[in-house]
């Protein structure tokens, strides 16, 4: 059966989302290259020893002190004090109730009726789903003393989820739509000695829907959020909670006052153009006043610029904005390992007195991305390549401010720093400007996404342009903020029937085109993404952006055996592209699971059947099926599901940094998990312990890599094997005359060394070479390692990788330990299997007497001598039927067996298979050996099957898992079944065995398992 069906909503989109517009898009092949060989050498590379993951931990305990002792200094503020600092009264505890019927009248909200408990902001909360529309009030009472002559009182919000109408002593001030940008009223008139303040919040459903269904609303919200502590309603997913999410304070300020600061550098021209929004509160002009400018440097100390005085002729009633351009002749760039800060320190000055000032700290570096040269979308930061590398964040950073907790806060920046990130996601959101001062002050770049997910409604289009200016105004000055993007994972509004509902492709692209002018008039030089994951591209302008998750929702994007030989999905002629996300799930480690989760999710003991069914929003139940087998108990499952996730994380990760020269941006989802099974595709949990994964993530991200590719990891003895060595550095430096040392060798012993000379290229992806070497003699099967270390030109190692692969030993080494099995052949198909596993067989027709085992691949061969064939099983003989994948779903040949009708039907390509272990023929198999078959004809991995058995009375041997399935476990979907007729075996195989019989020892083990019974009689093959 098809898979078809997904109770994830984020899986359906996965699986049902594909490009549907192909044009300008291609298929991206692998780079082409001319094959050179290593030549063997006499040097050996070092041994690659393999460290335990309690070392890893423990050595990213101390990496993570080292760190924070690096970036401590550029934390400080060593700028002298502001000579005016505004008055502010924080406006923290609340009195909180959701609307109710009896509110129709309003003045019991302003009185304070009803049952109100006490919160304190920030405040985030459900409900969600189906009961996310909702309204609740947030009431405070306070006082204010009087308000001196020449100020205004302004009440600041610095983020209310999603729109809030504000009341002040039952007078309403205003009203503001909109989850992350900050916004505020003039309060002065308002104010009284004692004051009741209301906040009336409304959430509604999100523009993407609730939960996959048809339901939708206005609410600008993707798919990611601070969440909340409980289990069942915040944990998961990061759900569309509404609330004061944020401060809120009453703010004294002059009658002529600094709004905002905005300090545009120019590095190539060593000036800065600084933007000063000044407000005049009153109904007047206000003349003759100074602007007095300074740049000081705050995290070090340095030379600055002035201050320097600017005379204002007048300053009409409301919003001013004043710009002037300042020569910086000495300055320090901002780097990601070196994050100089300065500050732009503006001043009101009325005469010689200062009546207003405020800071804005800022970066001198320049980020932009080429649109000249093709392929377009080259990346340059301050005039040097760079390719962004890093991860997606959904809450944890956003909790650490709503909590108070900078130290945890900086800890998850340099989590990544650690990882060899150099830029954070902040997925489908802006959040609290907190999070961006840290990312200066700790070199880690960021792209800020408009919160819009697949959809945009049609009548929230200006709304959305709207917030598009609020977003750029919040981030603007930070030079850590790099790129944004406005949608999240586009669809197309015809396949989800929207058309009714939201702005099809083409009103989408006017979106693109009006919000990217919007932000234009707030920050000229913003570098923008259309689209982050287009499932309907391609976009008119900018950085194209694909998600793929083809080791999750199983080839999403690409499949996976391109993707590892060096295929791209499609991207849009002459361009570059982006990859926003990708990744697999792993579970929280048993400590955490045991600690935080609810009871009723965990088994009482360890040993207990246990599925991660019983964790709310996990995936794993649900995809784990494609990748990996079933488990039975929760310390099972968390070490199979972490492998896979490691796995995953090498193989995609890899195939990304092949690719630099296409692929200019990468971003695993995600790092950090908010909550405990929160998203948990994070490399970290909630409690902060990496998961395997993360280690992986770090390896693959080493900036200057030595790195082995090939299709084959299970190969014979005495084969050729090609391992193909690559060159990554993701460094704006070059390195000369480099040396690549390789050594073939076990856990006992070297079997030969290989060299080859090179030199590495900034900013580069390279194929260096192939080592290739014959495949030693190996008893059995056995591990072999080919080490390969990087040397620079004064021998010193900049990196090094090891490639593990299996040997197995040929069967014709062992022909006395085989029992003499007869084996006839019914056909060409069959013919031709038998002698790709070297067993000697017969032409069915030519046996004088009943064949021990029988080879059976053409279905009208079969009709011809159904009874002498079954005949021969009942008195003891084991047939072997190959089926083959049926053209449609209503077209599936049947195979009649005595009453016994068996076909195939559809299963989508998948490219690892359980097995059932206990049973002869497989009791000597590992977990992985049907997993990842070679393909010859393609020469890559390819999938390992297409198509599963139907058959009444089949024992299934080789087995797929149906997608979902009930608490005690899922269905299984047989690929190779078995069925007894008589004192015989009848074996059903529909494995596709074109291009893989032959070159896959596992899979050839198996087969001549059955037809000459070897491990029945228990000898190896």
């Amino acid at each position: 059966m098809e898979q078809t069906k997904h109770l994830d909503p984020f899986a359906e989109i996965a699986f049902r989302e594909h490009p549907g517009n192909k044009d300008e898009l291609r298929e991206i092949p692998p780079i082409a290259y001319e094959k050179t060989y290593f030549v063997q050498g006499s040097d050996t590379a070092k041994e690659i020893s393999v460290l335990s993951y309690e070392t890893l931990v423990s050595v990213f305990q101390h990496e993570l002190q080292l760190l924070r002792m690096k970036y401590r200094p550029y934390m400080r503020n060593l700028a002298p004090p502001a000579r005016v600092n505004r008055n502010l009264k924080p406006c923290s505890e609340f009195q909180f109730r959701y609307q109710t019927a009896e509110d129709a009248d309003f003045s019991q909200v302003l009185e304070g009726l009803g049952e109100w408990e006490t919160v304190t902001v920030p405040d985030f909360r459900g409900p969600t789903g189906e009961n996310g529309k909702w309204t609740g009030f947030y009431r405070n009472e306070f006082t204010y003393s009087p308000v001196p002559n020449g100020k205004r009182v302004y009440l600041v919000f610095k983020g209310v989820d999603y729109k809030a109408t504000v009341y002040l002593n039952r007078k309403c001030i205003g009203s503001h739509e909109g989850f992350f940008a900050p916004f505020e009223f003039d309060v002065t008139d308002a104010l009284q000695e004692n004051n009741i303040l209301v906040v009336e919040v409304h959430n509604d459903y999100p523009m993407m829907g609730v939960g996959g269904t048809k339901l939708d609303g206005d609410k600008m919200y993707a798919a990611t959020g601070p969440g909340w502590d409980d289990p069942y309603g915040g944990w998961n997913h990061c759900p569309p909670g509404a609330g004061i999410y944020n401060a809120v304070y009453l703010e004294q300020r002059n009658e002529l006052f600094i709004q905002d600061i905005f300090v545009r550098p120019n590095i190539d021209e060593a000036y800065v153009e600084v933007w000063i929004d000044a407000i005049n509160t009153t109904n007047q002009l206000m003349e003759n006043f100074e602007l007095q400018l300074e740049l000081i440097p705050k995290n070090f100390a340095g030379q600055g610029v002035g201050p320097i005085s600017f005379q204002v002729a007048y300053a009409g009633p409301g919003v001013n904005y004043f710009r002037y351009k300042v020569d910086f002749p000495s300055f320090r760039l901002w780097e990601p390992d070196t994050p100089f800060i300065y500050i732009a320190r503006v001043e009101v000055k009325n005469g010689s007195e200062c009546v207003d000032s405020r800071d804005r700290a800022f970066g001198m570096r320049k980020f932009h991305m080429d649109e000249q040269e093709a392929p377009k979308g080259t990346l340059y930061l301050n005039n040097q390549p760079i390719v962004l590398r890093g991860a997606n964040e959904m809450g944890h950073l956003q909790q650490c401010v709503m909590q108070n907790n900078y130290e945890q806060l900086v800890d998850d920046i340099l989590i990544a720093k650690a990882a060899h990130m150099n830029f954070y996601r902040i997925t489908q959101r802006p959040v609290q400007e907190e999070i961006y001062d840290y990312f200066d002050m700790l070199g880690m770049m960021h792209q800020c996404d408009l919160p819009t997910f697949g959809f945009i409604r049609r009548n929230q289009f200006v709304e959305g342009v709207r917030q598009a200016a609020e977003m750029e105004r919040l981030i603007r000055s930070h030079p850590s903020s790099v790129m944004v993007s406005l949608i999240n994972e586009p669809s197309r509004t015809e396949k989800r029937r929207k058309g009714h509902r939201h702005l099809h492709r083409n009103e989408l692209e006017a979106f693109f085109v009006a919000a990217r002018q919007a932000i234009y008039v707030e920050n000229p030089d913003r570098v923008v993404k259309n689209a982050d994951g287009d499932y309907n591209p391609p976009t008119r302008e900018g950085l194209p952006d694909f998600h793929c998750y083809t080791m999750w929702y199983t080839n999403n994007g690409i499949a996976l055996g391109k993707l590892h030989k060096g295929f791209l999905p499609p991207i849009r002629e002459g361009w570059k592209a982006g990859c926003g996300e990708y990744g697999t799930e792993g579970l929280d480690n048993a400590q955490l699971m045991m600690s935080r989760y609810p009871k009723e999710w965990v088994p009482q003991n360890a040993d207990d059947r246990w599925m991660p069914s019983k964790i709310k929003g996990a995936q794993t139940f649900n995809m784990h099926g494609d990748w990996y087998a079933e488990q039975q108990t929760m310390q099972d499952w968390i070490k199979a599901s972490q492998a896979h996730q490691s796995l995953a994380t090498k193989l995609m990760t890899d195939a990304w940094r092949r690719r630099t020269d296409l692929v200019v941006s990468t971003a695993i989802h995600l790092l950090i998990d908010a909550w405990p099974a929160g998203w948990m595709k994070a490399l970290v949990g909630a409690d902060r312990i990496p998961k395997p994964a993360y280690f992986t993530y770090k390896q693959c991200l080493e900036p200057i890599r030595i790195h082995l590719r090939c299709d084959r990891w299970k190969v014979y003895e005495g084969e050729t094997m090609e391992i193909e060595a690559w060159l990554l550095n993701d460094t704006a430096k070059s390195y000369e005359n480099c040396r690549i040392i390789a050594t073939l060798r076990d856990d006992k012993k070297d079997y030969g060394s290989y060299e080859m000379s090179g030199r590495v290229q900034q900013t580069s992806s390279r194929y260096a070479g192939t080592v290739r070497f014959s495949v030693p003699s190996v008893e059995d099967r056995q591990i072999l390692y080919l080490d390969a270390c990087l040397l620079d030109d004064q021998g010193s190692v900049l990196n090094s990788e090891r490639f593990a692969f299996e040997a197995f030993a040929k069967r014709k080494r062992f022909p006395k330990q085989v029992k003499s099995f007869k084996t006839a052949f019914m056909d060409a198909e069959s013919e031709l299997l038998c002698s790709l596993l070297e067993i000697d067989a017969k032409s069915y027709d030519r046996f004088e007497e009943n064949a021990d085992s029988i080879v059976v691949a053409n279905r009208e061969a079969f009709v011809r001598n159904r009874t002498s064939i079954l005949d021969n099983v009942k008195h003891g003989a084991t047939a072997m039927f190959i089926l083959g994948r049926p053209v449609s779903g209503s077209d599936s040949p049947v195979w009649d067996f005595d009453g016994t009708e068996v076909k195939t039907a559809k299963l989508k390509e998948t490219y690892t298979l359980a097995t059932q272990a206990e049973e002869p023929c497989l009791q000597l198999t590992k977990p992985d050996d049907f997993s990842y078959f070679y393909h010859l004809k393609n020469d890559r991995i390819d999938f390992i099957a297409n198509c599963h058995l139907i058959g009444e009375g089949l024992e299934p041997l080789v087995f797929a898992y149906h997608p979902q399935g009930d608490p005690t476990g899922k269905g299984k979907l047989p690929v190779v079944g078995v069925k007894t007729l008589g004192k015989g075996q009848i074996y059903f195989v529909c494995l596709p065995l074109s291009g893989r019989v032959g070159f896959n020892p596992t899979l050839d083990r198996f087969l001549i398992s059955i037809l000459t019974g070897a491990e029945r009689e228990g000898v190896g093959v």
